[in-house]
Parts: structure tokens; C-alpha cells; sequence
């Protein structure tokens, strides 16, 4: 890990992570055995990487862990531009974040003085410095980029637009949908509005955590390795004290595409929260701090601001290749009106765009419905 920008180093990146490997992880194995439950303890350690340890030389910090790829079960990484996560390796990797959550919101229950031997780990106001950092990332030009594929989409007249329909697949009613949700959702995806609305979102959920834990806090798809049967977890440098549902927020808007959870979701947080109350009830609590599953929706929705976070910058950051970004920058910078009369050097452009480009772009005009769906213009008015 090289530090190119000072604020990293003021959020003590690498400091976290070791922490995690070093203290968190180990003490809530030791907990987990000392309730009796060595299946569960196994499965915890395991979760993560083995931490080999760490040093630095020159501005270069290392740390070595173990090559899981080398695991008999055959654990890879699987790219968002590839594919997405399976329906049963979510169900899994959603199983192993409520087992994780569910633990530690035992440990920090029974024994509230952990809490307090990480100071670090309490150090949330890096977060808020982060909001503008993640807006940039996930904002700029991504609105921009939509509202041309959806302009062009409804121009019938224009060979681009029929070039666009071999490519992207909407209904009528997703075309005028998507085009008020765009109009509606402006004024919050502009780095200003992202920021603020971030800021807004974490003061809220703040001030009513219910599940205060050192959460991952980075659980996105190329941070997380699959195999047949299992998930690893990996790259804890973003860990903070918080509610475990910021990494469903994380991982499923980044390892899901929207059909799946279109489709799947119910299912989905049900085998989160379902594992998360066997969990607690396992260690000696009564149950999750969620009294049942309709206050656990209650709870989620209230992220869902976040997830439009990482899901943009998942799918237009990660999802899309430098080459790819290349091309769409040099078509949001000539794009102008989308029903004007000379659409040669677009299409000239849009043809050197692969497959995987119009993959990310029709799970990002997905995205945003699936967004619609799930309430995100409520909770923005709530805000």
C-alpha cells in the first residue's frame, strides 16, 4: 500500500487493517470458543485471509497474508465486468457476514469494554471526510452518460437510438420511469448533492445504530473471493465501528445485478437476518438487535443513499475498463444534444465499446430503477 494522498495515511489505512487481524478477528474466534461453539469459531477464522504480518520500507507500507487462491476449495476473485456473484454464492457470503455480525454483536454486548480497546476503530469521523472522495468517484459524468443513453433511446428517429436498441433493453415504461427518476435524482448525484446527502444519510443512521460493531466496511465484489461453497473477505482497511447493514449496502449493489435482486432480494436479506438472529440467539443473546423482519426492512432502507454510492461507483469506476472510460469521456465531451443530425462520430465510438461496456451500461439504467424500487425516493425525502 502506497499513501499518494495524504489523507489516507490520516485515516490510518494500514493501522486498521492490522488491528483487525492482530486483536478483532482473533479475540472474537477466542469468544466464540469460549461459548462452546467450535464449528462456528472455525468458520469466523476462516472468513478471512491468515495475516503473515506487516512492515514498511520507504513510503511503501506491506502486508503478507496468506494466498487463498491455493486453498484446496479454489477461492478466485471475480470481476464485475465478467460476471456477477451466483444467487447461492451470495446466500453464502451473506450467511458469513451475519455469522461475523452476529458474533461480534454478542462479544461487544458481553463485554462493552472491547469497544474501547480500539480506539482507532471509533474513529468514524473519517467517513465524513471521505463523502466528497466518493462522490467524485461515483458522480462525474455517470448522470450525464444515462441521461445520453436515455435521450438516444427515445429518439426513434435517430440511427444512433436504433443502434443503442440492439445494444440496451428497456420497456416502455422503465424508458419513462427512468426519465423522471433522472430528473428527480439531479440534484443529489452532483458531487455537492452526493456529499450532502451522505453526510445526511450517516448523521441519521448515527444516531440509531443498533448493531455498533467493527464492521468491514469495504465488503464490495473484488473484495471478496468465491469458491464452490465458501466466500473470504478480504482487505479490512476501510473497518470502522458501525451497523453490519452498511456491508450488505457494500456487497450486494456490487456483486448483484439488479435482476438478481429484483428477482432475489426478499430471499436474500431473509437468509441474512434469519443467520443473524440464530447467530446471536447461539451466543447466549435473545435474539438480533432487530425485534423482527419487518423492523430489520425498517433499518436497511435507511442506507439505501449508500448503496447508490457504491453501486454508481462500482459500476461506472470499477465497471467499466480505463480504455472503456476513455471513450465515454470523449463522448460525454461531444455528446450535446442526443437528437442532433451528426451521430457518425458517436457510433464510430459506441462500435468500439465491447460487450462488457453495455453490460455495466444496462445494469446501471437497471440500477436505477432497481433503486426506485426499493424506496431510495422515500428515504431521500425522509432526508
Amino acid at each position: 500500500v502506497v499513501y499518494d494522498n495524504p489523507y489516507f495515511e490520516e485515516m490510518q489505512l494500514v493501522e486498521r487493517e492490522v488491528l483487525m487481524y492482530l486483536h478483532v478477528i482473533p479475540k472474537l474466534v477466542d469468544f466464540v470458543k469460549e461459548q462452546g461453539e467450535m464449528s462456528l469459531a472455525g468458520t469466523l477464522a476462516n472468513m478471512f485471509p491468515k495475516f503473515l504480518g506487516y512492515g514498511r520500507i520507504a513510503s511503501s507500507y506491506f502486508l503478507v497474508l496468506e494466498d487463498f487462491t491455493t486453498r484446496e476449495d479454489d477461492f478466485t476473485v471475480i470481476h464485475l465486468r465478467d460476471s456477477s456473484h451466483t444467487n447461492a454464492t451470495v446466500h453464502v457470503a451473506l450467511k458469513r457476514l451475519a455469522q461475523y455480525h452476529g458474533a461480534l454483536y454478542a462479544l461487544t454486548s458481553q463485554m462493552p469494554e472491547f469497544r474501547q480497546q480500539f480506539p482507532i476503530l471509533q474513529k468514524n469521523e473519517m467517513w465524513v471526510e471521505s463523502f466528497h472522495m466518493f462522490a467524485e468517484l461515483a458522480s462525474p459524468g455517470t448522470l450525464k452518460w444515462i441521461g445520453f443513453l436515455h435521450s438516444t433511446y427515445c429518439n426513434n428517429n435517430n440511427a444512433l437510438a436504433e443502434f443503442l436498441k440492439t445494444r440496451i433493453s428497456l420497456t416502455d415504461n422503465q424508458v419513462r420511469d427512468l426519465g423522471e427518476l433522472i430528473e428527480s435524482l439531479t440534484p443529489h448525484l452532483s458531487i455537492d448533492g452526493a456529499t450532502e446527502t451522505l453526510k445526511k444519510t450517516n448523521t441519521r443512521a448515527s444516531a440509531s445504530v443498533l448493531c455498533n460493531i467493527p464492521i468491514h466496511g469495504d465488503a464490495h465484489q473484488l473484495n471478496t473471493a468465491c469458491s464452490s461453497n465458501d466466500v473470504i473477505f478480504f482487505d479490512l482497511q476501510m473497518c470502522w465501528f458501525f451497523d453490519g447493514l452498511f456491508d450488505l449496502h457494500t456487497y450486494l449493489p456490487t456483486s448483484t445485478t439488479p435482476k438478481q435482486r429484483a428477482d432475489n432480494l426478499p430471499d436474500f436479506l431473509k437468509t441474512y437476518y434469519t443467520t443473524l438472529s440464530e447467530t446471536c440467539t447461539q451466543l447466549g443473546m435473545s435474539g438480533s438487535p432487530y425485534t423482527d423482519m419487518d423492523h430489520f426492512m425498517e433499518c436497511y432502507k435507511k442506507f439505501l443513499p449508500w448503496q447508490v454510492l457504491f453501486g454508481l461507483y462500482a459500476l461506472s469506476f470499477i465497471g467499466y475498463s480505463d480504455a472503456q472510460r476513455e471513450i465515454l469521456i470523449e463522448l460525454e465531451n461531444g455528446m450535446g444534444s442526443a437528437d442532433r443530425e451528426d451521430v457518425v462520430m458517436d457510433a464510430e465510438l459506441l462500435d468500439k465499446l465491447d460487450s462488457s461496456t453495455w453490460r455495466v451500461s444496462q445494469h446501471l439504467m437497471d440500477f436505477f430503477m432497481d433503486m426506485r424500487e426499493q424506496g431510495l425516493c422515500e428515504e431521500l425525502e425522509n432526508l
